[in-house]
């Protein structure tokens, strides 16, 4: 045995002390350069159907936004492991004992529920997805354009999702709704559009159950879409899952009216969202604005007559043709 007199101990505690004070905050630097690398973050193939059901099960526990991006995330750490496993998400285990036993839990991109704090903007499945596409690709615009445009045109809930929450094949317990519920396409990608037609083509107010369910489901194939795209991207065929195109209408209204530096060309929009979304009466480059509108009381709708004036005339009057009802 090593006889180590009492004032030697006291000195070798010393000297470690100071060595550790001296070290630590290199040490504390270098690491956390290493824990928090660069964006893109990797990716790999996921399954679009397993990501499917959980952006419908994350709706149930933090509404659409923070469902579909959890979803896509929660698939990667599972997949990759880190760097997700330094995002505070949830596991699934988390989230279906959380659901099942109707407790609170919170997670990233929740302010987008309802399209950000229920102001019904963006539509928050859209907005939690495109976080998640940003994180993980560098070609994220043109991934993010082709999940925009597909959601414009494609019939919510799918046939897929129908088909699921039909069948108890979803992850929840307990269903908002197990119906086979009416389909519509948005022709937008705000909250309040999607959700108005929906209800209109549906019969079923804002407030139902099944709305609400419609919502979960629709997050659920959102979060698989960006997912098939996200697999498409990383073999380089983007096109072959979807085309970006734009509608006849919107495609003619930009070979004027675009993000330039002409405003008396016209130049004073931007975007590639469906016009037809907002305004409804688009006949360019009017000399005048007449109210026609139906003839039904109370209908204030204005649209455009005669031609031959210059695009941004045209595009003021463009404006004035959103069709406004007195409530």
């Amino acid at each position: 045995m090593v006889d180590v007199s009492r004032r030697d101990f006291i000195r070798g505690l010393a000297f470690l002390a100071v060595g550790a004070a001296l070290s630590s905050p290199i040490e504390v630097k270098a690491a956390s350069q290493e824990e928090v690398p660069k964006l893109p973050w990797p990716y790999v193939e996921l399954d679009p159907e397993h990501v499917r059901k959980l952006g419908h099960l994350g709706y149930y526990a933090f509404e659409c936004s923070a469902g579909a991006f959890w979803a896509i995330m929660v698939s990667l750490k599972e997949k990759v492991g880190y760097p997700y496993t330094l995002l505070p998400i949830p596991s699934v285990e988390e989230v279906q004992k959380a659901v099942d036993e109707g407790e609170e839990i919170l997670a990233m991109m929740q302010f987008g529920g309802g399209g950000a704090f229920s102001w019904a903007s963006l539509c928050g499945a859209l907005n939690g997805a495109g976080l998640a596409i940003n994180m993980v690709t560098h070609n994220y615009k043109k991934v993010g354009q082709r999940l925009f445009r597909w959601y414009e045109t494609f019939p919510f809930p799918s046939d897929v999702s129908n088909e699921l929450a039909s069948n108890h094949q979803f992850l929840v317990k307990k269903y908002k709704s197990d119906k086979v519920l009416p389909q519509s396409v948005s022709h937008s990608v705000l909250c309040h559009v999607s959700v108005s037609r929906w209800c209109v083509a549906s019969g079923y107010a804002s407030g139902s159950k099944e709305r609400s369910e419609r919502c979960g489901r629709l997050t659920g194939d959102v979060a698989a879409m960006a997912v098939k795209l996200l697999n498409a991207d990383l073999k380089g065929n983007l096109d072959e899952v979807f085309k970006f195109t734009l509608t006849p209408t919107t495609a003619e209204c930009r070979t004027c009216h675009y993000k330039g530096k002409n405003y008396e060309a016209g130049q004073f929009s931007r975007g590639f969202m469906v016009c037809e979304s907002c305004h409804k009466d688009m006949r360019p480059h009017a000399s005048s604005i007449v109210p026609i509108g139906s003839k039904e009381k109370g209908d204030t709708s204005l649209v455009l007559s005669g031609a031959g004036a210059s695009a941004a005339v045209g595009v003021v009057a463009g404006l004035w043709s959103y069709a406004k009802k007195k409530g």
